[in-house]
């Protein structure tokens, strides 16, 4: 076992196991040579192990393109399905927006996290956004101000639509990374016309493509998403285990 400060592997040579340290517990990581179910239940054993020769702590596996036979490995090394991220897909142009945005700048920071960790104060990763983690962002290569939109009502920052381009799809996807409106202005339709506003800043970049990631219980906004023209091409699946 190699140990690195934010990072444990498990390997026996053939097969590996990758631990990685994140905000909400050890991402895991599985490398097997083939498509091999008993070898996967076996490494995410040795990864409840390892922990257990640690100091314990909460485990968590993400499956893509996850259907029902996906949940058999997990399910059975211990592990608990408790999330599905859908992923949405609607072609471009989408109908038209009157709301009126600016980009993101520099001085937005204070603003841009306050609103965000009002509207995401029940989300697992993009909810208690700290400076730190705003800047890895948008020190990202795909990273656009133009794309991260901002909209000001009343004097203050009420939403903002935030945008990716996939640059490495074939053809390159516009992305809805993330969206929100601060809970004061709640109400008021404004999730819709952010959403149609992102949507008409990639049509503007020559995209023909769009997609975005909700959760599968987030009602309201599949709700409006449908009624967009989105609809589900895959699912992320997690699952977790505490490890005492």
């Amino acid at each position: 076992m190699a140990t690195e400060p934010d990072r444990l592997e498990v390997t026996d040579g053939t097969d590996t196991v990758v631990l990685t340290n994140s905000r909400n517990g050890w991402l895991v990581e599985l490398q097997v040579a083939g498509d091999d179910d008993v070898r996967r239940q076996r490494l995410l054993e040795a990864a409840t192990q390892t922990l257990m020769l640690d100091e314990g702590g909460r485990l968590e596996l993400w499956i893509e393109n996850a259907t029902p036979a996906s949940d058999r490995v997990p399910l059975a090394a211990g592990f608990v399905h408790y999330r599905d991220l859908w992923r949405l897909e609607r072609p471009l142009p989408a109908p038209d927006t009157d709301l009126v945005t600016r980009p993101f700048t520099d001085a937005d920071i204070d603003g841009f996290l306050e609103v965000n960790n009002r509207a995401f104060d029940w989300h697992p990763e993009q909810g208690n956004l700290t400076p730190e983690e705003l800047a890895e962002k948008c020190a990202e290569p795909w990273f656009d101000p133009d794309g991260f939109r901002l909209l000001e009502l009343e004097g203050r920052l009420a939403g903002f639509c935030w945008t990716k381009v996939h640059a490495d799809e074939s053809p390159p996807v516009g992305e809805i990374y993330a969206i929100a409106v601060d809970p004061d202005f709640h109400g008021r339709g404004l999730g819709r016309e952010l959403t149609l506003d992102g949507l008409s800043w990639l049509s503007a970049q020559g995209l023909r493509h769009s997609m975005l990631y909700v959760e599968s219980d987030n009602r309201h906004a599949n709700r409006l998403y449908e009624d967009l023209g989105f609809r589900r091409t895959t699912i992320s699946r997690a699952f977790q285990r505490i490890v005492r």
